[in-house]
């Protein structure tokens, strides 16, 4: 359950479809050698299941670009989903975490930073070295709180509508990130209202909206088709394992 363009000059209620979600099962799962929170090969299997389940999706839905932070593991699970899609990724600085420092930290205790585009490329092929982050990591940004949080998801999604010009799109992040990228599409006035729940271990999110006039660039309110949806995950993590929320979004 997942997010192709027409060739008709004005494509009217032509949905474009937004799937978010995170995987930190992935956790240094290229580097086996190293600990992480999660054996690398189950993280493997983790992101190849949401790769299938993407990737055999209706073709009005499939993504045709992929977003993901600048971290290992999400830019892992970004590259085996462009993989699957035959499409380049794109890493976006904007997707990083900085709200919740003990998320970043693996299972030996120690803290893990996100890598650099020409570091990533050398792991991954599909790694589109010409993207331009619209957040670009400058310091360390901790601590950042929840409304600094939402604000800088808000920033950077406005950039990636803007690279993804009218395209479906994945983007691959960090739990904080995507319940603030869930939020900003809900589209409800504060935190308070919204309706928005615990994020699971590789839950996919989807949402589309209506292209109601492609020259001028219009469009309808975003639509949430589903939350965190686990079906396609392996063993335990299909009834949703590993819950987790930001707490302005704990009722």
């Amino acid at each position: 359950r997942s997010p192709s363009s027409s060739v008709a000059k004005v494509k009217f209620c032509i949905k474009i479809k937004i799937l978010l979600f995170s995987l930190h099962t992935c956790h240094n799962m290229s580097l086996p050698k190293q600990k992480g929170d999660i054996d690398p090969n189950e993280g493997i299997e983790h992101a190849t299941a949401i790769a299938k389940e993407i990737s055999s999706s209706p073709t009005e839905s499939i993504p045709d670009k992929v977003y993901c932070s600048p971290f290992l593991r999400t830019t892992h699970t970004a590259a085996i989903l462009g993989e699957a899609l035959a499409k380049n990724i794109n890493v976006e600085d904007g997707l990083y975490e900085w709200l919740f420092p003990s998320l970043l930290i693996d299972r030996g205790g120690t803290r893990t930073y996100p890598e650099k585009v020409s570091q990533l490329k050398e792991r991954f092929d599909n790694i589109d070295t010409a993207y331009r982050s619209f957040n670009i990591i400058q310091k360390d940004e901790f601590p950042e709180d929840e409304t600094k949080l939402i604000s800088r998801c808000r920033n950077t999604f406005e950039g990636i509508l803007q690279h993804a010009a009218g395209d479906n799109l994945a983007i691959v992040s960090h739990a904080p990130c995507v319940q603030a990228l869930a939020f900003i599409m809900e589209g409800e006035d504060s935190t308070e209202e919204s309706k928005l729940v615990k994020w699971p271990l590789g839950g996919i999110t989807r949402f589309s909206r209506d292209i109601t006039n492609d020259r001028e660039k219009k469009y309808g309110d975003w639509r949430m088709d589903f939350y965190g949806d686990t079906e396609h995950m392996p063993g335990d993590y299909k009834i949703g394992a590993g819950l987790w929320s930001l707490p302005c979004f704990q009722k």
